[in-house]
């Protein structure tokens, strides 16, 4: 009843009524069950001339109380809620990152003492205030949790720091939900100029590095660098490209011809191609190996290989290429009349049998 005059009377109260009203229940309120002191806490928890001393014993009281007053509360301040929060539990912090506002002070203890659930609310609570240096604790703490993450790539006042620290360990889900925020929003900017300076270095990287494979071929058609060196570097790193340019260069063929034998069914043109160059057995093996990755070759199918490299001398694989490139049908490179044989076999087979009478 006495509840229900303080509530009823509004704006027309003024403060005696209030300070009487506060030093009545104060003197009481040890004496309520939980469940009375819940239902008071619901009634009077937006009052703003609530008496202030009690308002903050029932923040101070088990969560079912405090939750009400916690949350909703104006007579509560600032002050009052950092000394709450400084002690109080995960739940109490819980129902105060969840207030209307809440200012930095009250979001310094939060980001401290909270757990992901706390932080996560408060990172998503757009009337909470955060210091610069909380925002940077809220990243750090965020690296283990996605729900952080996703609350705090929605705040329009993420400092620009924080974002160049939060966008590193962001999922690809969050990254693409990123894109679709407002082109004012400081990580889809930072994404942005990210993405831009990593296609230039990705496009500076492949510069260099077709730069310095020219280099290396280069330098074995000079004789200052092995063949083995190169045909090394090249098989291992899976680069088939290089390593068909090199073997073109080398055997002055033309370079589309040569990369078609690195992967062909048949290896007898890649031996000679290797074998009339000076590439050693070991060397070789480089190549079957990256053969074996693509074609699926086994063991024995590669024991044979090397066997059958090993076999042809340096001297039969020179003359078994000259021979093969005067004759223009090898490495991919069909002759006139290998052309005219294959038009005329294929028009053959499309000649309709003749009725016999």
């Amino acid at each position: 009843m006495l509840t229900d005059l303080f509530v009823s009377s509004g704006d027309d109260r003024d403060e005696q009524i209030s300070l009487l009203f506060g030093d009545i229940v104060l003197k009481v309120l040890g004496q309520l069950e939980e469940e009375t002191r819940i239902i008071l806490s619901k009634r009077v928890c937006r009052e703003k001339d609530a008496p202030h001393e009690l308002m903050v014993k029932l923040a101070q009281d088990s969560i079912a109380v405090a939750e009400p007053v916690l949350e909703k509360s104006p007579t509560l301040t600032s002050e009052d809620l950092v000394a709450i929060a400084s002690s109080a539990s995960m739940a109490h912090l819980g129902a105060i990152a969840g207030r209307e506002t809440v200012d930095k002070a009250v979001t310094t203890v939060l980001v401290d003492r909270g757990d992901t659930a706390v932080l996560s609310k408060v990172a998503e609570n757009q009337g909470a205030e955060f210091a610069d240096d909380s925002f940077l604790k809220l990243v750090e703490k965020a690296r283990s949790s996605e729900s952080i993450q996703a609350a705090l790539i929605n705040r329009p006042d993420l400092p620009e720091e924080a974002a160049n620290a939060l966008l590193p360990f962001l999922t690809e889900e969050l990254k693409e939900r990123v894109s679709a925020l407002g082109a004012d929003n400081t990580l889809v900017q930072l994404l942005a100029e990210r993405a831009a300076t990593e296609v230039a270095a990705r496009a500076h990287k492949l510069e260099e590095a077709r730069e310095q494979s020219n280099a290396l071929i280069k330098d074995v058609v000079s004789k200052k660098t092995k063949i083995d060196d190169a045909v090394r570097l090249f098989a291992r790193s899976d680069r088939t490209a290089e390593l068909g340019m090199l073997l073109a260069r080398v055997s002055d063929l033309p370079p589309a011809a040569v990369s078609q034998l690195l992967f062909s069914a048949s290896d007898k043109p890649l031996v000679i191609l290797c074998k009339a160059n000076g590439v050693t057995a070991d060397a070789y093996k480089d190549i079957l190996t990256m053969r074996a990755r693509r074609l699926r070759i086994g063991g024995l199918e590669l024991n044979a290989a090397i066997q059958r490299y090993s076999a042809l001398s340096e001297e039969g694989a020179k003359r078994s290429l000259e021979t093969l490139k005067q004759s223009g049908g090898a490495f991919g490179q069909k002759s006139s009349a290998d052309k005219a044989a294959e038009e005329a076999a294929s028009a053959k087979k499309n000649i309709p049998f003749a009725s016999s009478r």
